[in-house]
């Protein structure tokens, strides 16, 4: 095909769609009956498609969600659920058991801490320790 012949048809084929975008529902529909369409039929059949493409979309999503669940799960097989009862009793234990030291702890008291910031000053505690044995052990 020529590249006249190419420019040519382009030229055409926006005819047509301007042709189908300017017309109306009733014209199309007209149009439609006229060429031997059921109405009816047609509209049944593609709400079906649209059902079935909305059905196929939600699978692929739910698909997508399991996978991605799976994923998070597999992160979390190697974590430990925490009983935080005992996670604030412990901290106040060892704040009890620092006031001699040198341990301090912003001015708040422990029952104003989340659990979040409970089950953090625990894990930071506990690096402590581990750090400071760690050092002890090299002398």
């Amino acid at each position: 095909m020529t590249d006249e012949n190419k420019k040519a048809r382009e030229r055409l084929d926006e005819v047509f769609v301007e042709d189908i975008l300017d017309a109306s529902d009733k014209d199309i529909l007209a149009e439609f009956v006229e060429r031997g369409g059921d109405v009816s039929k047609n509209t049944a059949e593609m709400r079906a498609l649209f059902q079935k493409a909305i059905l196929v979309a939600n699978k692929k999503r739910m698909q997508a969600a399991r996978s991605a669940l799976a994923a998070d799960n597999g992160r979390r097989e190697g974590s430990v659920l925490v009983d935080i009862t005992k996670a604030r009793s412990r901290l106040r234990g060892i704040l009890e058991q620092a006031k001699d030291d040198k341990l301090t702890l912003a001015a708040r008291k422990e029952s104003e801490l989340s659990d979040a910031d409970v089950l953090s000053m625990l894990e930071d505690y506990d690096e402590l320790q581990a750090a400071k044995n760690g050092e002890d052990g090299d002398r």
